[in-house]
């Protein structure tokens, strides 16, 4: 197993110390090991997703949409969801 030494702000310190001291973890490192497996298992997925979407638009094939529509399609579609 790899050891590493990293610095933290007191907060950050902190926080893993109160975590730790709430039973659910070991030590720091193991809260830290539990971070970057979930951080892993995001990562995975947002790549998957984005691979999906991507060979999703390839079997599309072309499209006879011009850019201008596609935009003011967007356009409303996010002013309808108020962004």
């Amino acid at each position: 197993m790899a050891k590493m030494t990293i610095s933290l702000p007191d907060d950050l310190a902190d926080y893993i110390a109160r975590r730790v001291a709430s039973g659910r973890y070991d030590s720091a490192g193991a809260f830290m090991a539990e971070l970057i497996v979930t951080d892993q298992d995001h990562r995975r997925l947002d790549d998957d997703e984005l691979r999906e979407i991507l060979r999703e638009a390839e079997e599309s094939g072309i499209s006879d949409r011009r850019i201008p529509d596609i935009l003011l399609e967007t356009k409303v579609k996010l002013r309808d969801i108020n962004l």
